[in-house]
């Protein structure tokens, strides 16, 4: 039995007339009586009573109606169930990303992707910019999650956002009200560079040599000729905003490391630099080898989330943090 025969069957017995089931599925009347004709022969038995109008099933007519509608609905199921299995991507992605945005990214974007792709195997190598480009060289990722710019040659560079490197302070620093400086942590505001000039004597703590970072940050620490005191380094921006917390010194730190720490009412973070100190964050990916449909999958997904996860998060309606 097919899907047409049980329709067709269902339908006759919903209209109680050959005649009125035939237009409504659009096929002539002397087809469809002779439709039922074939069943009935076929499975031996009378299936509704000629003598009146509506037409009745009888007690087989009623067993069989029984009958369609369940292998109908299974039969429907079947064909769904099929037609995902043929339209599901299957196979491997690979892709490289830092420690610290993987921390960040991952948890938000891996759950929905495997939902909508529960076919596709991501492989994640976490680790420097320098990693990834070693990675991306031997072919071992799809692509990578870069900022840029970048030096290296022959990597073809999809820009998502821009992110801001922030100076962080303690939002209770004696500095901040000294220079009547806003302290409202929820607030990021640009600071002058005459105002952090006076956080000059102030240990800082410093990412470690070779992270963007730390390139980025010491950049601007060098253009307005100053040499801190550096009384910590680390290769984790967690532990760099919490040794400020904690009152250890000052730092330095990409935008999007503020929406995932705890302890953010302690902390108080400006802008600095004029035009703004930021970087770009994108896909990379060598040039000769672009991206396939899979990997194609996982960047849109990973590029919807990383723009969602940039908006700072809300509390009750209102924005954790505004631009003033």
């Amino acid at each position: 039995m097919s899907y047409k025969n049980f329709e067709y069957f269902l339908i006759i017995a919903e209209e109680g007339s050959v005649t009125k089931a035939a237009q409504r599925l659009y096929v002539s009347q002397p087809s469809l009586s002779k439709y039922l004709r074939n069943l009935e022969e076929t499975l031996g038995v009378q299936l509704f009573y000629r003598d009146s109008y509506p037409l009745r099933l009888t007690g087989a007519g009623k067993l069989y109606q029984e009958y369609a509608k369940d292998a109908l609905m299974k039969e429907k199921a079947l064909l769904q169930n099929l037609d995902i299995l043929k339209n599901t991507e299957t196979g491997t992605v690979s892709m490289g990303i830092t420690v610290f945005r993987s921390s960040a990214v991952l948890p938000a974007a891996l759950p929905r992707f495997k939902s909508m792709y529960p076919g596709i195997e991501v492989k994640v190598f976490e680790g420097s910019h320098q990693y990834m480009m070693s990675l991306m060289d031997h072919n071992k990722v799809d692509f990578c999650i870069f900022h840029s710019p970048n030096i290296y040659q022959g990597i073809t560079f999809e820009h998502i956002l821009n992110e801001k490197v922030l100076f962080c302070v303690r939002a209770d620093h004696p500095l901040l009200k000294s220079l009547e400086l806003n302290s409202d942590p929820s607030v990021i505001t640009p600071i002058s560079n005459e105002d952090f000039r006076a956080f000059f004597n102030e240990p800082f703590i410093m990412l470690k040599p070779g992270q963007n970072i730390r390139s980025s940050s010491q950049g601007f620490l060098d253009k307005l000729g100053i040499h801190p005191y550096v009384v910590l380094e680390t290769s984790n921006i967690t532990t760099a905003l919490n040794s400020v917390i904690a009152g250890l010194g000052v730092t330095f730190a990409q935008e999007s490391a503020l929406y995932t720490l705890r302890g953010l009412q302690s902390l108080k973070s400006f802008i600095v630099d004029s035009p703004p100190l930021e970087w770009g964050v994108g896909f990379a990916y060598k040039s000769e080898t672009p991206p396939g449909n899979l990997a194609r999958l996982l960047m849109n997904c990973l590029r919807s989330t990383m723009l969602e996860l940039h908006q700072p998060p809300g509390t009750g309606g209102r924005p954790l943090f505004r631009h003033g």
